[in-house]
This record gives C-alpha cells, structure tokens and sequence, in this order.
C-alpha cells in the first residue's frame, strides 16, 4: 500500500514537474523578438558606385553615395556583408580621401557590428551559408588589421583579435574547398566568392591567407572555364535562381567570363570591380585556354561532401569549423544536424533570427533532455530538410554547339531547394531544363527555382534521362505537391520548335535538342515557354544533337522519334536505345550503358585538364601547352 502511494506520488510529481517546465518554456519562448531581415522601406546602395569613382579619379565625389551602405550596415540587415565588400576597398584604396566626417560614422559603424554569429548582439543576417562565410571573414580580417589596436564596442575585442578570429574561419573555409571544392557548386554565387577572396589577395598582411586565396580563386576560376560556353555560364548547380538556369546573354557572373576570355569589356561598379583594380592576382593563362576550348570534352566533377560522410571528415561537433560545414551545406533540419544547429542557436541568441525562428517551435527543456529533435524531424521530415546541399558528382558534356549537365543521381526522390538538377546550354543563347515545381505559377521563384521533388537523373554523353516519382498523397509539412512536371522551353528563341504528343524538338543555328516524355506536351495556356506534362511517376529523356553531329534538323528529328523508348510506371525503370547505345536507368537503383553499370561517383577532378581524388596534397591544371601547379599545404603556386 505504501508502494503504491509513493509511486503515485512519484507520477504526480514528475507530472507536475513536466507542465511546469513546458509552462516556463512557452513564456521564455513567447519573449523571444523577431527582427525583421530587411528594412521596412527601400535603402538606397550607392557604395558601388562610390568605390568605381575613386578608382577611376572621378574629379568630383559625391560621399553621400555611402548613406545607404552605412544605414544598412548599422542596422545589420541581412547581406550587410554585400556592402562591406567595396566598403572595405574604399578604406584601403582611398582612405586618405574620406572626409573625417564620414571616417567617423563608418567607424562608428564597423566597431558596433555583430561581425559573427557568436559575437554579442542578435540580427537576422545570414552568416552561414558558403559564400556568406567568406564574405564576413574576409571583411572583419581586413577591419581587424586596418585597426588592430582599437578595442571594438560591440565585443570588446581588440582589431588584431577580430583578424585572430577571422583568420581561423578564413582558413578553415579554404581548406574546405580545397579538400572537397564549392558546396555552392557552379552557382552565380561564386560572384561573392571571388569579391571575398580578392579582397584578401589585395589588402592581406599575411602570407599564407594570401597565398591560399588565390589558389582557391584559381579553383573557382576552373570551375567557371569548364561550365561557361562562349562566356555564358549556366551548369547544374546546388543554388541557382531563375535567371541562372535560363542563361541568355546576362549570364556571364557579373560580366566576369567577358572581361576574362570574351570581348574583353571592362567590368562595370559592382561587388567584383575590385578584378579590375587588383595588383596581386592574375588569371592563370591556363584557365583561358580551357574556358576557350571549343573541342568535345567530358568533365567529371566531385563537389561538396554527404552529410553521411561529417563525421568521419571531422565535421560532426558544434564548434565553429563543424557548424561552417554543416550549415554552410544548409542542413539545419536534417535529423543528422538539428541537435548541433539548436545547440548553436541557444548558444549565440539567434532564435530572433528571420532566417532560424522556425526553431522555437521545438526549443523546449523536455526535447533537449529526451534528444528527440531528430526523431521529431525525421517523423514531420519537413521540406527544409531538401535544402541541404549535399555532394554533387558532376558530368558535363561541353562542345562547340552545347553542353548538356547533370548531377548524378542526387538523392533521388527528397525533396530539393535550389538544386539545379540537370540542363542543356543551347550554345550560349540560353538554356533548356525541366523540374517538379516546388509551388504553383503564383510563385514565381519556387516554381522556376527548386524542386518538389528531385528526379532520378543520370547522363552518359549527349543523353539524359531523368525519373520523376512524386508521392501520391502531400506529406504532413508538405506546402504543395504538383501532380505534373514542366520544363523551361522558350519558343520565341528558337528558331524552330516542333511537337508531336510526348515530343518536343527545338533548333537553334546549328544546335537540335529534344525532349521525350512519359506522357504529352503542352504550353501551359497563356505562355511560350512553359512545357507541362502530367503525371506523378514519369520521365523526361533529353538528347543533344547538332549539324555536325546529325546532319539536317528534319533528319535528327527521324532519328529521335525511331528511337525505341519503354517505361514501367509501376516498377520506375526507364529504356532507351539511341545512337547504337541502350540506356537503362531504374529509379533510385543502377544506371547502366549496354547492360555495364556505370559509376557515377567521381574523383574531385576527372577531366581531359585536371585529374585529382578528394583531398590530394598538390593539383595540376593543364591544357594547349600551358599548365598551373598548386601545393596548398607548402604554398606553392607555379
């Protein structure tokens, strides 16, 4: 009897305990602020246009133009790290010209500035995600080493700590591409990156940040010259927007591929005139060779790390160089990482934060004690949980005419963020793709941009196949489920295009392409350039062709539709014979070529100019007689 009572005693208390706690949680969390990540009201950002008039000695400078950059800067809005960049150029170019005034306030400015995520203060500015770390560590060394004596008001550090600490990050982020290349891979972020980087190689005191910045500079440089076709450069990608999957003659990163081995023109004001202005960084010859190179190659490409692979490359803990790789991958949700990213946003106040408030809603005592976040996260599994970028093993197929691009059999079936999966270049006019809109056309971002959910695709050559298998019923945090897949197909730029059911033929100059489908196609009613094909469990095969390749447009078109095609709904496997070659590719299983399964998991560098496995201590570049030699751990660039 006494057993009994004390063991109902036990239970009430231990109940009462567990209400009072989530009591305490739910006002704690209630108390928490969200701080909004941009202004109410537009900012006018002339610091561009400033830093571009000092170096060109434009007589009369207008100073104003640094208003808005300080404003935003001071409030820490989100991409405040966007103004620093020419902010920075300024201070060192032209720092005897700034009037004491405006030395004053942008002192002011960047001595209160929360320059990381575990410095005192609360923002809601994206510190993580890959081109952002760069950005924010490049900018703070450069601050810390113009004032290494002034103690910062904000964190109470000195100038020299702030270029301690940004140093470390610096160097961790190198090393990280150098071992395993661009989580961000062939996206137009590579613009920040190498406004990041140059702005080291120019003002950097310290040799070795200088040195590996530009080693990593040139990496990214071979990344552009091996995607770019005649200066446009669009490639299947971890982040790309709209416009970046479309191409078309704006897409040259900020007029980078022009300048470098295009026409020639000058770059205008923007976050990388500082490639204009630079002393200390020349572009190895061998890279324009290869950006030039109009030959068939085949470029294969590891990219990135598996969050399956964190723990055994040192990455798995919640100290900073762990949580650079693995927020910098943008796996926040998965249920691998979400204990280390609430360990992180408790410990640094950013549960304001516009980009992370989401987490309140599991930020209680009881789930911290218990470690339930990941089986929370992988029952609800919500779609953020597809914004983790993870490798991205790359074939790409580059001649004269086109280049068509795959990331091979990228976790087929999840769902995706702003993956770009797979395309083709029509030379450098613009680009072809499909997808499974994440949104409906409302939103115009979500349905070109990312994806519901990714296919199973694979390429071999001039052919791609792609599987799509989008779940019948929406999952509990699912925003939309589609029931059709699309593709971006402009007619009004081709000069021809033909549809016949489930085929779509296009032709521009001397370039062919073709899609088949499961089902048939159609332009989505009042457009041009959106092809819609209905269905859950279909495909999409996309073939390159050219007139040297094929001959006439009429005779690749015959070719195509004689082509013998089969696919089994039920069971996702796909047949294709073209060109003497059988294609087999069976939904999240083999892809295989004449029966022979294919690897599609590369080395880091696999191509007719560069061969290298992960984490090689030197790398060689070499093509038309020209060749560039890097030893990161020794410093050698030749």
């Amino acid at each position: 009897m006494i057993k009994k009572f004390k063991i109902k005693h036990l239970f009430q208390l231990l109940l009462l305990v567990i209400v009072a706690t989530v009591i305490v949680d739910v006002i704690r969390i209630s108390k928490y602020e969200d701080i909004p990540a941009r202004p109410s009201e537009g900012i006018s950002i002339k610091n561009n246009q400033l830093q571009y008039d000092l170096a060109n000695g434009v007589d009369e400078i207008d100073w104003t133009q640094l208003d808005g950059a300080l404003e935003w800067i001071l409030n820490e809005y989100d991409c405040s790290d966007f103004r620093l960049i020419n902010l920075v150029r300024i201070l060192y170019e032209a720092g005897d010209q700034i009037p004491e005034s405006y030395r004053e306030e942008i002192e002011q400015v960047l001595f209160n500035f929360r320059w990381w995520w575990d410095d005192p203060g609360e923002n809601s500015m994206c510190y993580w995600t890959e081109n952002h770390q760069i950005l924010f560590a490049s900018a703070e060394y450069l601050v810390g080493q113009m004032y290494p004596n002034t103690v910062f008001s904000n964190s109470g550090l000195t100038g020299k700590q702030h270029m301690a600490k940004a140093k470390k990050r610096a160097l961790d982020w190198l090393e990280m591409r150098w071992n395993y290349g661009f989580s961000e891979f062939y996206s137009s972020y590579y613009h920040e990156d190498v406004a990041a980087l140059i702005n080291i190689i120019d003002f950097a005191d310290d040799e070795e940040l200088l040195i590996k910045s530009r080693m990593i500079m040139d990496m990214l440089f071979y990344d552009i010259a091996t995607q770019n076709i005649n200066g446009m450069f669009v490639s299947t990608s971890a982040r790309a927007h709209a416009a970046g999957r479309k191409g078309g003659p704006g897409s040259t990163l900020g007029g980078i591929t022009r300048y470098y081995w295009g026409d020639g023109k000058a770059l205008n004001e923007g976050k990388v005139y500082g490639m204009m202005t630079t002393q200390n960084y020349n572009l190895p010859p061998v890279l324009i060779e290869i950006a030039k190179d109009s030959s068939e190659v085949i470029i294969k490409q590891s990219n990135g790390l598996n969050i399956s692979e964190l723990k055994s490359e040192g990455y798995y803990g919640t100290d900073n160089r762990s949580m650079m790789m693995q927020w910098g991958m943008g796996a926040f949700t998965h249920p691998e990482v979400v204990r280390n990213s609430l360990a992180q946003i408790r410990k640094c106040n950013m549960f304001s934060n516009d980009f992370l408030k989401g987490f309140k809603t599991v930020d209680y005592t009881l789930i911290d004690w218990l470690h339930l976040e990941p089986a929370i996260f992988r029952a609800l599994n919500p779609q953020t949980n597809g914004a983790a970028i993870q490798e991205g093993n790359t074939y790409t197929l580059k001649n004269k005419d086109y280049t068509l691009y795959t990331a091979q059999s990228y976790h087929p079936g999840t769902y995706g963020g702003q993956h770009h999966i797979s395309g083709m270049n029509i030379k450098n006019h613009f680009s072809i793709f499909h997808n499974h809109p994440a949104f409906e056309k409302q939103s115009e971002q979500g349905y070109w941009r990312g994806y519901g959910h990714i296919p199973h695709s694979a390429q071999h050559k001039n052919v791609n196949l792609s599987i799509y298998n989008i779940p019948e019923k929406k999952a509990m945090m699912e925003v939309a489920l589609l029931d059709y897949t699309h593709a971006y197909f402009p007619s009004e730029l081709f000069d021809s295009v033909y549809i016949d059911q489930n085929y779509v033929f296009g032709k521009k100059g001397e370039t062919y392409c073709a899609f088949i489908g499961a089902n048939d196609f159609k332009y989505r009613d009042g457009t041009n350039d959106d092809i819609i094909q209905k269905g859950k469990q279909t495909f999409w095969i996309t073939e390159a062709g050219s007139l040297t390749e094929d001959g006439s447009f009429e005779t690749f078109m015959q070719r195509i539709q004689n082509n013998k095609v089969s696919f089994n709904a039920e069971t996702l496997e796909l047949n294709y014979q073209s060109n003497n070659a059988a294609y087999d590719l069976k939904f999240g299983a083999d892809f295989s070529i004449d029966g022979k399964v294919i690897d599609t998991n590369y080395n880091r560098y696999d191509s007719p100019y560069a061969k290298a496995k992960k984490k090689d201590k030197t790398l060689t570049f070499e093509f038309n007689g020209k060749s560039l030699f890097l030893d990161f751990e020794n410093l050698i660039r030749r």
